[in-house]
């Protein structure tokens, strides 16, 4: 199934086993500019070497006095605003003083970068494409082709009389196609012109100016693995939540496309991660890249028709067990383990084989070291930020409570078990937040795109 837009949790909740969608439930933890913000700079509290490759961000109004502070001690005079949760460069515009936004808008603001590499004379970032093929474990891909989106007016240091011209300081597509200077490819076997160009452009351009393009996209790749590793916990519970029998982790998969900015020193910067890039085509190249990114995704998914005859199969043995009076055993948990090696070990084989201009991201044995203390980091987060544990504790005793108070309860408690249970609840309610709350996301009030059935 396709959706436009985001899904909610209730919808994958309903989700047969043998069913796919291309979207997360809470995805929007990296797709909305304010979420993306929050996530990364709190790692950076924690890896602020490693978590180094974003702008510095404010998320308003929440953190307009830190935003002041940080102005007047480091005398930074040009910012970027950023609306919280829209796309296509709208709404987007430059600062050079905190007193330029009001305290209370919803926005997000991060330091501009003034000093872009440049391909001739002209500011540009990068749209790669990658695909999230399962979030417990983490199974990411990148695409080896993309986009090269040039602006289309020579760039100039931001300043006072020049930070209006958003065909200089925007890179977006949906903006610079309006400019009359935009030039339009017209042959996708010659992607090296026009204001949108290739990857292989890029890396090529990159070696003739004497930088090393291997490794650039090494930096990009880890990048792009870092992001996802700062939304891992998120996105694992919101699953899980869903579909807890799923040992496949399969049912969700999401092509991303992330914006990449790089400085005149050539360090990669993330701009921002988009959970439903454009599949709109205006020219050969871009028709070209898109329709193999398309092909190579579905084949990558292994679309198996006899998923859903097994599944059906299963479910009337299943049925027919229950009414002969067969006994059905959950399996335990190292049984679901098991099941689940199983499961990794054939999609390893089919997908390995089946890559088409796909390259595996992650699981990466050679920094599994590293990327280890991330997901490690972002998971106590999650449960900290959430009380996931009291949680728990909550739900347990909220059982307590109505077994205790069911009609058919044969055994009444003593007085002394009565005031424990009693003060359990009440400690319980003290300590931790509605129930309802465990589940947060702006991705759950989101409403369905429409539906198409592949």
């Amino acid at each position: 199934m396709w959706a436009d837009t985001g899904i909610n949790a209730n919808f994958v909740s309903k989700m047969k086993l043998y069913q796919k969608v291309n979207h997360f439930p809470s995805m929007s933890c990296l797709a909305r500019k304010n979420n993306l913000g929050r996530n990364l700079m709190r790692m950076h509290k924690y890896f602020p070497k490693d978590y180094n490759f974003f702008p510095l961000t404010w998320v308003m109004p929440t953190d307009y006095t830190d935003f002041k502070t940080s102005h007047a001690q480091h005398h930074t005079n040009v910012y970027i605003v950023k609306p919280e949760a829209m796309c296509q460069g709208r709404g987007i515009f430059l600062i050079n003083s905190p007193e330029q936004i009001a305290r209370e808008d919803s926005c997000v603001v991060q330091q501009y970068i003034n000093d872009p590499y440049l391909v001739e004379g002209l500011k540009f970032d990068l749209r790669l494409y990658v695909l999230v093929y399962g979030c417990d474990p983490l199974r990411v891909y990148v695409y080896r082709e993309g986009l090269v989106r040039l602006a289309t007016e020579k760039y100039e240091r931001a300043r006072m009389g020049n930070m209006e011209n958003r065909c200089m300081h925007l890179t977006n597509y949906a903006i610079n196609k309006r400019s009359c200077n935009f030039v339009f490819n017209e042959d996708e076997e010659k992607a090296d012109v026009g204001n949108k160009r290739s990857l292989e452009f890029l890396w090529n351009y990159v070696e003739a100016q004497g930088g090393n393009s291997k490794l650039l996209k090494r930096r990009i790749n880890r990048i792009i693995v870092k992001t996802l590793c700062a939304a891992k916990s998120q996105l694992a519970h919101a699953y899980k939540t869903c579909q807890p029998n799923d040992v496949e982790n399969n049912m969700c998969f999401e092509v991303l496309g992330f914006d990449i900015l790089l400085d005149s020193n050539l360090k990669p910067w993330l701009l921002e991660v988009n959970h439903a890039p454009s599949f709109s085509v205006d020219t050969p190249f871009d028709y070209k890249v898109k329709k193999e990114l398309i092909h190579d995704t579905i084949k990558l998914l292994h679309m198996d028709s006899g998923r859903r005859a097994r599944y059906f199969k299963k479910k009337e043995d299943d049925f027919h067990s229950k009414a002969l009076g067969k006994i059905q055993l959950k399996h335990t948990k190292a049984k679901q383990m098991e099941l689940r090696k199983r499961a990794t070990e054939r999609r390893d084989e089919y997908e390995l084989k089946n890559l088409g201009g796909y390259a595996l991201i992650y699981p990466d044995a050679k920094m599994e070291h590293k990327y280890s203390g991330f997901l490690q980091a972002s998971e106590e987060h999650w449960q900290q930020l959430y009380g996931y544990t009291k949680h728990i504790s909550l739900h347990a005793t909220h059982r307590d409570e109505q077994a205790l108070h069911s009609s058919d309860t044969s055994i009444e408690p003593s007085p002394k078990e009565s005031r424990k249970i009693g003060n359990m609840m009440l400690a319980a309610r003290k300590t931790a937040r509605p129930i309802a709350k465990v589940n947060l996301d702006e991705s759950l009030n989101e409403p369905n795109g429409k539906l198409v059935m592949n």
